[in-house]
């Protein structure tokens, strides 16, 4: 059995000379190129991106590489709700300790 989608890397490129000819083909096949060298970016994603780069009349092949999500973002999980209790104890903590002079200190 095949994988579906199958890449098509060449019509995705030729899709996009066509939409957006103020292009460099040659810089968006760049761009392309360091994508899919990347493990996290599949084909089903690079098409998506392609597209809304395409639909975006002030964008450029470049920016589609800093669309792209760092892949560490994707795998660090969320604080828990314990996080935030934790941090508002302590802010509430230290607004309630008297103010220190730091002038007087030591003199």
């Amino acid at each position: 059995m095949t994988d579906v989608p199958q890449p098509a890397t060449v019509q995705l490129l030729a899709l996009a000379a066509a939409a957006r000819p103020d292009w460099s083909p040659d810089l968006l096949g760049d761009v392309v190129a360091q994508l899919r060298c990347r493990e996290d970016m599949s084909f089903g994603r690079l098409v998506v991106a392609v597209a809304q780069l395409i639909a975006d009349p002030e964008a450029e092949p470049p920016d589609l590489l800093a669309a792209v999500s760092e892949p560490w973002r994707q795998r660090r999980r969320p604080p828990t709700p314990e996080t935030a209790h934790r941090g508002a104890a302590a802010a509430r903590a230290a607004l309630a300790q008297p103010p220190t002079n730091h002038l007087t200190e030591g003199t």
